[in-house]
């Protein structure tokens, strides 16, 4: 498995949605889009038919929403951030860095370029690929997630504009963009061209290429701009999390990941350009190659198999690696329930750098919402490294809900609880 359908699937045990083709079942718990992949239409075609997104999943489509409207339409505009605006950023960055898809793309890097990464650089990492602004072509502020997340304007042409998402709600949902900034224009702001499939695109929901035209709201102007995209594309029902590690995986230069992708069964070019000095991304999107066959080579960093990740609600949240004294009996794990009801963690289990596993002991009783458990490690279990290292949580299918990591130098002092 690459690890582009690795990102796919943690994403899926997340905020990630099921694509699906319109006249088949969905999942309403689980969330789906259906998708009407036509070769022509009318105006009013509804490529994204039918979206449903189930409140267990709704936060970060929330988040990443409230970023939809903070942007100048035309990249030759200057932006003027504002306090409010960059705290949307935070509360943002904050909800995704350590979501499942995003646990499997820092690992992925860490692999791929023999390093620990910590929580508070990934951040850094996403904040620099993402939002950090830069100029190029005479443009003053551009950002990687304006340009594939929002959409901008050249001339009469979209550029950008990579997230189903968006597209959803500029389809007949755009007042939820606009917070009444713009009240009295109507809330269907896509006109639907035509198709551009090939190659058997139509029997894969997880992606679209099409031709429309954008009734674009410049805030700055108090109007409605018709653009037009000739040609556009993009992955359908993965989340903002799950699309931002795919392309902070795809646009790492020392992680050299594969250029080409396998996912459910559809072979894709991941397209990614950056900036002139290289630090962020300028644009990241699919073009559909085809039905797959074999796994594209380079999908792992290092041999063997790649765990299963899963979003949960446990969480690391402190250990203990460098006890005073003898290490035995004195190194601890702690979690936390962020959940807002009882979690079972009976079968659950630990597993450090060196695949050793320690199943928790004694629990029988829920762990409460909230709440937080300190996990001693006896002898013989397994061993936090003073070197550096990792810890995973696994679920009693022997998934992981959670991953940490930390380095040598975090480990030097003695008797130091590192907090994740």
């Amino acid at each position: 498995m690459n690890i582009y359908q690795q990102i796919w699937d943690a994403d899926q045990t997340g905020s990630g949605i099921k694509p699906i083709l319109a006249g088949t079942g969905g999942d309403p718990a689980h969330g789906y889009v259906k998708v009407s992949p036509e070769a022509s239409g009318d105006a009013n075609t509804k490529v994204l038919a039918e979206v449903v997104i189930p409140a267990s999943k709704s936060r970060t489509y929330d988040l990443v929403r409230a970023l939809f409207d903070n942007y100048a339409l035309d990249e030759r505009d200057p932006e003027n951030e504002t306090a409010h605006e960059r705290e949307e950023v935070h509360n943002l960055l904050a909800a995704v860095v350590d979501t499942a898809p995003m646990q499997v793309a820092r690992r992925y890097v860490e692999e791929a370029t023999d390093t620990v990464i910590s929580l508070e650089r990934w951040y850094g990492t996403l904040l620099d690929q993402w939002f950090r602004r830069f100029s190029q072509s005479g443009d003053p502020d551009l950002s990687g997630f304006e340009h594939v997340f929002v959409g901008e304007q050249e001339g009469a042409k979209v550029q950008g504009y990579h997230f189903w998402y968006k597209y959803y709600l500029d389809d007949g949902l755009a007042s939820q963009i606009d917070r009444n900034r713009l009240p009295g224009f109507r809330d269907d702001r896509i006109v639907y061209l035509r198709g551009k499939y090939g190659d058997g695109q139509e029997a894969f929901p997880e992606s679209v290429t099409i031709s429309y035209r954008w009734d674009a709201a410049d805030y700055d102007r108090g109007k409605i701009r018709p653009l037009t995209k000739p040609t556009g594309g993009f992955f359908v029902g993965c989340s903002v999390e799950g699309l931002m590690a795919m392309g902070a995986v795809r646009a790492h230069l020392g992680a050299r990941a594969p250029k080409e992708a396998v996912i459910n069964g559809a072979r894709y070019d991941l397209k990614v350009f950056r900036s002139t000095n290289n630090q962020h991304i300028r644009t990241f999107y699919p073009m559909f190659l085809g039905p797959a066959g074999e796994v594209p080579e380079g999908g792992e960093p290092t041999g063997g198999s790649s765990p299963t990740f899963v979003e949960g609600t446990v969480r690391i949240i402190a250990a203990l690696v460098n006890p005073v004294g003898e290490d035995e009996d004195q190194e601890t794990v702690t979690l936390i329930n962020t959940g807002s009801t009882p979690t079972s963690l009976e079968g659950w289990a630990l597993l450090d750098a060196a695949n050793h596993r320690y199943v928790l002991p004694g629990m029988a009783a829920p762990l409460g919402a909230g709440l937080t458990t300190l996990v001693r490690l006896p002898r013989n279990s397994i061993q936090l490294s003073n070197k550096g290292g990792e810890i995973h949580l696994l679920n009693r299918d022997g998934s992981v809900v959670h991953r940490v990591s930390y380095t040598k130098g975090q480990a030097e002092e003695q008797g130091r609880t590192l907090t994740f």
